[in-house]
């Protein structure tokens, strides 16, 4: 059926109509999910904004909690600056005392002596006392250690005549040793005794046992005598005999057993020392050991056993 133009152009009016209606309601949905979205993204920036703030948060409270600990407990990095400081202190203190022991090795110096044995008397020697004519030695008048005076008497003799002699002391002082036996056949010139003479200078006889050690005998060295009632006394050899003697020919010098001085063949190599004075109440020998001084000697040459160091 054919339409009027006023109904089609009705139509078309509808049509529009409609189209213009669907497009609103395309804009509208368009609208409500640009306010979704919208929507949306302001929940996203609530939620980031909402943790960002709790993380804030969390580090404010650490940082407020270190302050009050550091208010209610001052000083607690004390104890660890008190440790750094003492570690630097002692490090410090064994560097000085390393260092100041490596240079005490290297330039300090120390002492070195040689210990003898040795004999504090009067002369260089016993004085011996000796029989004049022959005859068989009936008995001895003293004893070791005794003291006697000039012209008294030390043995009796007994010629083949029956004649009997006395044998006296040539002078005063200690007897130190009976040379011969009773009952043995005495000739001119025998040695009966040794003596010790008060009236010479006191000396120091000293004895080495070794050819090492008598070669640090010389003469002008000092040697260091415990000189009993006196201390320390610097005496200063004078005389060094060069050859050795056998210990046994010795007899008369010891009063007694001397530490350290062989007997029999062995050989024995003797020097003699001068005290600066007199010692006062000495009576007879005195063994002793004194100290021959080597000089002086650098700290490590004592730990390698080395010579002195001047």
């Amino acid at each position: 059926m054919s339409l009027t133009a006023a109904e089609r152009t009705s139509e078309t009016g509808a049509d529009a109509i409609r189209t213009t209606d669907a497009d609103a309601e395309t804009g509208t949905d368009a609208t409500t999910k640009t306010k979704t979205e919208a929507e949306a993204g302001t929940e996203t920036d609530a939620r980031t904004e909402t943790k960002g703030g709790s993380t804030s948060g969390a580090q404010s409270t650490a940082v407020a909690a270190a302050r009050a600990a550091a208010v209610l407990e001052p000083g607690l990095d004390r104890p660890v600056g008190l440790v750094g400081a003492r570690l630097r202190a002692a490090a410090a203190a064994l560097l000085l005392v390393v260092g100041a022991g490596g240079g005490w090795l290297a330039f300090g110096t120390l002492p070195h002596t040689l210990p003898l044995p040795a004999v504090l008397a009067h002369g260089a020697a016993p004085e011996t006392v000796r029989a004049d004519r022959p005859g068989a030695l009936l008995a001895y008048r003293v004893s070791p250690g005794a003291a006697v005076t000039e012209g008294q008497t030390i043995a009796v003799l007994r010629t083949a005549a029956g004649e009997e002699l006395t044998v006296p002391a040539p002078q005063a002082g200690t007897v130190t040793a009976l040379l011969a036996a009773p009952g043995a056949t005495i000739a001119p010139g025998a040695a009966l005794a040794a003596l010790d003479a008060a009236g010479l200078p006191d000396t120091v006889r000293l004895f080495a046992t070794s050819l090492e050690d008598a070669g640090h005998l010389v003469p002008g060295r000092t040697v260091l005598v415990p000189v009993p009632g006196a201390g320390t006394v610097q005496a200063t050899i004078t005389a060094v005999d060069p050859l050795p003697v056998r210990a046994d020919s010795l007899d008369g010098t010891f009063p007694v057993p001397l530490p350290g001085v062989p007997t029999g063949a062995a050989p024995v190599w003797t020097a003699r020392a001068e005290l600066p004075y007199s010692v006062s109440q000495l009576r007879g020998p005195v063994p002793l050991t004194v100290a021959v001084d080597l000089g002086a000697r650098h700290p490590y040459q004592a730990v390698f056993g080395t010579g002195a160091g001047r």
